[in-house]
C-alpha cells in the first residue's frame, strides 16, 4: 500500500519525466589526454597510426623509391588476396547451403510421393 502511494506522489511531482542520467554525466577523457589542445570526446577512439621512432624513420629514409613502391604494391596485393579469399569463402558457403537445401527438398518430395 505504501509503495503505491509513493509511486503516485512521484508521478504527481513529475519524477518520471526527468531523465535517469544527465546528458553529460560521464565523459571518457583517457584517450585524448596525451594530445595537448585536443577536444575531449565522449567516444574513445583507437589509434591505428604507425608508431614512429628514430629507428623506424631511419629505416624508411634508407629505402629507395623502388623498395617503397614494392612495399606498397605488396601491401595492396595482400589486401586483394584477403578480400578475394573472404569472397570465395562466402560464395562456397552459399553454394553448399543451396545444395543441401535442394537435396532436402528432393528427399522430402520423394518421401511424400512414396506414401501417396
Amino acid at each position: 500500500m505504501e509503495l503505491e502511494e509513493e509511486k503516485s506522489i512521484e508521478i504527481e511531482r513529475g519524477g518520471l519525466r526527468e531523465p535517469l542520467l544527465e546528458r553529460n554525466w560521464r565523459r571518457n577523457t583517457t584517450s585524448q589526454l596525451a594530445i595537448v589542445g585536443a577536444n575531449l570526446s565522449p567516444i574513445e577512439s583507437l589509434d591505428y597510426e604507425i608508431i614512429e621512432n628514430d629507428l623506424f624513420k631511419q629505416d624508411w629514409r634508407s629505402r629507395t623509391k623502388g623498395e617503397i613502391f614494392q612495399y606498397v604494391c605488396l601491401k595492396w596485393a595482400l589486401v586483394l588476396l584477403i578480400g578475394l579469399s573472404t569472397g570465395l569463402v562466402g560464395f562456397f558457403n552459399n553454394l553448399a547451403v543451396e545444395n543441401i537445401a535442394g537435396f532436402k527438398l528432393l528427399l522430402a518430395n520423394n518421401l511424400m510421393l512414396q506414401d501417396k
